[in-house]
């Protein structure tokens, strides 16, 4: 089911990824949808190509196969672009619980696309798993109303793509670092956004960004540098569908977030959606599996101290 790297590196991307799906709701709403998308892709992008020449990677991008470019083009235009366009525009339309939903079905996307595109295996497990998560997300959504409204419409296309450009830089990390996939990734993804901008005529909207939208920009660049770094890093080492399936916990934490700001008391229908949750991200990835990835985070800080540690004289 994966490394202990893999799945360590998954849980932290899903902690980031239902802080920034919380935080991404309040950015949206301040300014226009397409232009938030590509400031802040923009922004992380020139982080991760800073990043990966940093640590000596840009060898990778000189020395691409054509099978190489063509899987990094085909990412960064299916996940870093298109699909960032089309999910902000719908996040800017829904409230933040039913784009959390939504957006928590990549699961089941990624188990179609792991499945065609990656010959990834599935078994009673995942599929118990998949239905405890899709319930469990279901009762998150409270009194929030769902229904087939454009919002919706754009987020689930967004995810689908999601899923399908996951399985495609998945192919592209058997050759290369996660470093420089995403970094192909984002930085493609940043300049078919602009193509993207000038096309709706929405160009000067970058430069009419409101001020105080900046801090909520500043906080969605350090949270998708995060995401991104994490995540590909966890693709290298764990399968799709693993990673996919521990990424719904990201629900439950934009949700948790949602109500500690609302001051409200947790009811006992949020309660069940949130064992359910980790119930079906339990079958999913396996309880030996989670239990040994987490003794092996915990013995990383003693490893790390004995490295340390000077010869005795």
């Amino acid at each position: 089911m994966g490394s202990n790297k893999g799945l360590v590196l998954a849980y932290l991307t899903a902690l980031v990824s239902g802080i920034s799906v919380f935080v991404n709701s309040f950015g949206v709403l301040s300014m226009d949808a397409t232009a938030y998308t590509f400031v802040k892709n923009a922004a992380v992008a020139a982080i991760l190509v800073a990043i990966a020449i940093g640590i000596g990677k840009q060898h990778e991008l000189r020395n691409l196969s054509r099978k190489q470019a063509g899987l990094l083009a085909l990412s960064g235009i299916i996940g870093g672009g298109i699909a960032f366009a089309l999910f902000f525009s719908g996040l800017a339309l829904l409230a933040g619980p039913v784009s959390s939903f939504l957006y928590r079905l990549l699961f089941v996307f990624a188990i179609g696309a792991g499945v065609l595109l990656l010959k990834e295996r599935i078994d009673w497990r995942i599929i118990t798993g998949a239905a405890a998560v899709i319930a469990g997300n279901f009762l998150l959504l409270g009194n929030a109303s769902l229904s087939l409204s454009a919002g919706v419409l754009l987020v689930l296309a967004a995810t689908a793509l999601w899923a399908l450009e996951y399985a495609i830089s998945k192919m592209a990390l058997a050759s290369l670092s996660p470093i420089t996939v995403a970094s192909a990734r984002m930085g493609i993804g940043a300049f078919v956004l602009l193509g993207i901008l000038f096309a709706q005529g929405k160009a000067g909207a970058m430069l009419a960004i409101d001020a105080s939208a900046l801090g909520w920009v500043a906080v969605a660049v350090v949270l998708l540098t995060l995401f991104t770094t994490l995540w590909y890093s966890a693709l290298k080492n764990a399968p799709l569908i693993t990673c996919a399936a521990i990424l719904t916990l990201g629900g439950p934490i934009s949700a948790l977030l949602s109500f500690a700001l609302a001051g409200k008391a947790l009811s006992l229908q949020m309660a069940a959606g949130f064992a359910l949750i980790a119930v079906g991200v339990i079958f999913a990835v396996g309880i030996s599996e989670t239990l040994a990835a987490a003794a092996w985070l915990a013995q990383k800080p003693v490893l790390m101290l004995n490295k340390l540690k000077l010869p005795a004289k």
